[in-house]
């Protein structure tokens, strides 16, 4: 009977791990700033590297007890031990920010220094060589998503993806005569006017059924 109900609980664990890591399918880092001499303050006045997660979904998202981490000897091990986990850094429970509403940004702080709070970490990113960012869901093992920030990227650029959560990544200056070219921790990495109408529309009716029918 102990057997059974171990093996149960092994099962129910393994299932919830895996709805986890599925529900978390769309958190992307979308934004990174190596070297931040012109750009974000954070709550105690100072400016360092930061870089930003975007929920993808159209649902809310809580990215509490998943792990950031800067360590490339991560990239492939398919095992990890409690030491491990240790030397990454855990998105920690019990904070109400870490619910991201659908479609939302949330900005961390890559400045070592995790006692300034839930969204400071306990890594820094370091100017003049190439930067590997990941997110492991909670197994320690399952990569969400990462990015290598390049050695080239200047003081007061920003390494940021074109399109919010997906598709290539791009060189941002914040250059007001070049077209896109903003840096926009917290927010839309495309600044533009949106049909609210349309936009609902289209969580609605995710599969386009309805736009199929109403074309017809």
């Amino acid at each position: 009977m102990k057997k059974r109900l171990s093996l149960l609980l092994a099962a129910v664990c393994l299932v919830a791990g895996g709805a986890f890591a599925q529900g978390l399918k769309s958190l992307r880092i979308n934004e990174v700033m190596v070297v931040n001499d012109a750009s974000l303050v954070d709550e105690y006045g100072h400016r360092t590297a930061w870089f930003e997660l975007f929920n993808g979904n159209f649902a809310p998202l809580d990215i509490s007890s998943v792990y950031i981490t800067t360590d490339t000897t991560f990239k492939n091990k398919k095992e990890m031990t409690l030491a491990d986990k240790n030397k990454m850094y855990a998105v920690p429970l019990g904070d109400p920010r870490t619910k991201m509403a659908k479609r939302q940004y949330v900005v961390f702080h890559a400045d070592n220094k995790p006692t300034r709070g839930t969204f400071h970490t306990d890594f820094s990113l370091v100017p003049g060589q190439d930067n590997w960012i990941a997110i492991f869901a909670a197994d320690g093992t399952t990569i969400i998503d990462s990015v290598t920030i390049p050695a080239s990227l200047l003081p007061g650029q920003s390494y940021a993806r074109v399109t919010d959560g997906d598709g290539e990544w791009a060189v941002r200056s914040d250059n007001p005569n070049v077209k896109d070219d903003y840096i926009t921790p917290g927010s839309a990495n495309i600044i533009r006017g949106t049909n609210h109408k349309i936009d609902d529309f289209h969580e609605k009716d995710a599969n386009g059924f309805a736009m199929t029918i109403m074309a017809m």
